[in-house]
C-alpha cells in the first residue's frame, strides 16, 4: 500500500478579515477563519444547518496577494492538508488542528471579474492553460456520450 494521505478540500465563507503576519524569517503567513455548513437531522427529524469552523493558514507570496483580495463573508474554496500542533500554556497542554492551504479559489467576488480566480498558496505560479475560461461551456459535440 502507498503512503498515507493527508488532504482536505473545503468550501465556505470567511468568518473574519484575514490577518497577515510574517515569520521571524520574513516569510508571510495569512491566517483565515472559515465556516463550512453541514446538514444534520435534529431530534424532530428535520434537517438543520450545522456550522463547522476551521483555521486556515496560507504561506509565501500568495499570502500577501490573498490578503489584498479576501475579506469577511467572502466565499472561497480551499485545498490543503491538516496540521496538528500542541503547546503548553500556564501548565495546561493545548492542541489544535489547522488547514495548511495548497491553493485557494475565490467562489464569489467583490467584482465579477474576480469570480473563479485561482491562487495557489505555494511559491509556484499557477499554470492556467488547463482551465477553461470562466463561463465557457462545452459544445454538444464535445460531450463523450
Amino acid at each position: 500500500m502507498a503512503g498515507d494521505i493527508n488532504r482536505v478540500t473545503l468550501v465556505g465563507r470567511l468568518t473574519r478579515d484575514p490577518e497577515l503576519r510574517h515569520l521571524p524569517s520574513g516569510q508571510p503567513v495569512l491566517q483565515l477563519g472559515l465556516a463550512v455548513n453541514g446538514r444534520q437531522r435534529d431530534d424532530a427529524g428535520n434537517w438543520t444547518d450545522k456550522p463547522n469552523f476551521f483555521d486556515v493558514k496560507v504561506f509565501g507570496n500568495q499570502a500577501e496577494s490573498l490578503s489584498q483580495h479576501l475579506a469577511k463573508g467572502r466565499r472561497i474554496g480551499v485545498d490543503g492538508r491538516l496540521d496538528w500542533s500542541s503547546w503548553e500554556t500556564e501548565g495546561q497542554k493545548r492542541s489544535k488542528v489547522e488547514v495548511i492551504a495548497f491553493q485557494v479559489q475565490f467562489l464569489d467576488s467583490r467584482t465579477d471579474g474576480e469570480q473563479g480566480s485561482y491562487i495557489p498558496s505555494g511559491d509556484v505560479a499557477a499554470d492556467r492553460s488547463d482551465f477553461a475560461p470562466a463561463g465557457a461551456a462545452a459544445a454538444d459535440d464535445d460531450i463523450p456520450f
